[in-house]
């Protein structure tokens, strides 16, 4: 599943998102995830695994575009030299968009 994420918008994963991966694949975003006390931003080219339970709240720092994907379709999945993630959706997560957080 891709998503555009728009600059200080943010959108809330809830529910269980541990065996996804997070693709940041343009922009700047930052995240934060319940369980977890480190705040990271991402930007283009980085990934972040879920690796708990627990919503997590995304924000564009930077007009992004990120994709999440089941680990199974992340880079030891792909094909050498691919750098695109392919699309997919975890029934276990609901995307909450919040907005702008101005």
């Amino acid at each position: 599943m891709e998503l555009r994420l728009p600059k200080n918008e943010t959108v809330a994963i809830e529910g269980n998102p541990q065996g996804l991966v997070l693709y940041c694949k343009e922009g700047i975003i930052w995240l934060t995830q319940e369980g977890d006390d480190r705040d990271r931003f991402l930007g283009a080219g980085d990934m972040f695994c879920f690796t708990h339970g627990g919503k997590a709240v995304l924000e564009g720092h930077r007009d992004a575009l990120v994709a999440i994907v089941p680990a199974a379709h992340g880079p030891a999945a792909a094909p050498a030299g691919a750098r695109e993630p392919s699309s997919g959706f975890h029934a276990g997560i609901r995307l909450v968009y919040h907005g702008s957080g101005q």
